[in-house]
C-alpha cells in the first residue's frame, strides 16, 4: 500500500512538473513569434522565424529594463531590511525569557493571517502623511512590514534551538551582546536566513496589489505593474509577442536565484520543519 501511494504521489508531482515546464516552453516560443504569426498559426506551432527583436522592444519600448531595475532595488532593500529586523526580533523572542514573549509571538502569528487588501487603506493614509506615496522607498517600508511576521516566526524557532553555552562562552571571552549576535548567533542561522530570503524575494518580486495602488508614475513602476501595463497595451495593439518577451525577462532573475540557492533553501525549510 505504501509503495502504491508513493507511485501515485510521484506521478502527480511529475505531471505537475511537466505542466509547469511546458508552460514556460510555450511562453518562450511565443515570445519569439511576430505579431502576424501569433494569429495566423496554431498557438503550439514552432516559430517560423526567431524574432529576437521582441526582447529589445520589450526592454526599450515596453520599458521592462526600467521596471526591472525598480524591482531589483525594492526587492533587495526590502529583503535585507526584513532579514535584519526579523533576526533581531527573533533573537529576543527566542533567547530572552520575559512575560510578554509568547503574547508578542502570537501577534506575529495573527499578522500572518491578515489578508493584504484589508490594510490597503490604512497603509495608503500612512504613506500619504509621510509623503512616501509614489515612492520606491515607501514601497520598501510596506514590504518590510508585510514580510516581518513570517520571518520572525521561522527564525524564532531556529534561535530557540541554539545552545545557550555559546553565548556564555562569548561573554566569558569579553564579547558584547551586539557582537555576540552579529558574529556568532546570526551566522548560525544561515540556512534559515537563506530560506527566508528566497521566500521574501518571491513574495516581493511578484507583489502586485500594493505596487499598483501606491505607485502612479511610470518611472517608478515595478515589474508586476509594468507587465500589467504591457498587457493593456497588447489588448489594443495585439502585439502579444512583446508582452511574452517581457514576462520571460521578469522570470529569468528568479530562476537564476533559485537555481543558485535551492540547496540552502531546501536545507533551511527541512531544518525549520524539524524544529
Amino acid at each position: 500500500m505504501l509503495y502504491k501511494n508513493r507511485i501515485f504521489i510521484y506521478g502527480v508531482l511529475i505531471v505537475y512538473c511537466l505542466f509547469n515546464v511546458l508552460s514556460y516552453v510555450w511562453l518562450f516560443l511565443s515570445s519569439l513569434k511576430d505579431s502576424s504569426e501569433m494569429f495566423s498559426s496554431s498557438p503550439w506551432a514552432l516559430p517560423e522565424n526567431l524574432v529576437w527583436s521582441n526582447y529589445i522592444d520589450a526592454w526599450d519600448i515596453g520599458s521592462i529594463g526600467s521596471y526591472l531595475l525598480n524591482s531589483v532595488y525594492v526587492t533587495s532593500l526590502a529583503t535585507i531590511g526584513t532579514l535584519l529586523i526579523a533576526s533581531m526580533a527573533a533573537y529576543v523572542l527566542g533567547r530572552i525569557e520575559f512575560r510578554a514573549s509568547n503574547l508578542i509571538l502570537t501577534f506575529f502569528l495573527i499578522a500572518m493571517m491578515i489578508p493584504p487588501f484589508m490594510i490597503v487603506i490604512p497603509l495608503f493614509d500612512i504613506l500619504q502623511q509621510l509623503n512616501l506615496l509614489n515612492s520606491l522607498n515607501g514601497l520598501v517600508f510596506v514590504y518590510i512590514t508585510m514580510q516581518l511576521p513570517i520571518n520572525v516566526f521561522i527564525l524564532t524557532s531556529f534561535y530557540k534551538s541554539i545552545p545557550f553555552e555559546l553565548e556564555e562562552a562569548a561573554a566569558i571571552d569579553g564579547a558584547s551582546p551586539i557582537r555576540t549576535f552579529f558574529q556568532i548567533m546570526m551566522p548560525l542561522t544561515g540556512s534559515a536566513l537563506v530560506a527566508c530570503g528566497i521566500i521574501n524575494v518571491l513574495q516581493i518580486w511578484n507583489e502586485f496589489l500594493y505596487a499598483l495602488i501606491f505607485l502612479n508614475d511610470d518611472n517608478v513602476f515595478t515589474l508586476p505593474v509594468g507587465i500589467f501595463k504591457l498587457n493593456q497595451i497588447a489588448d489594443y495593439s495585439s502585439n502579444w509577442s512583446i508582452l511574452f518577451a517581457g514576462m520571460i525577462i521578469s522570470i529569468i532573475p528568479i530562476l537564476i536565484l533559485f537555481a543558485l540557492f535551492q540547496r540552502q533553501f531546501a536545507k533551511g525549510i527541512a531544518e525549520g520543519s524539524l524544529k
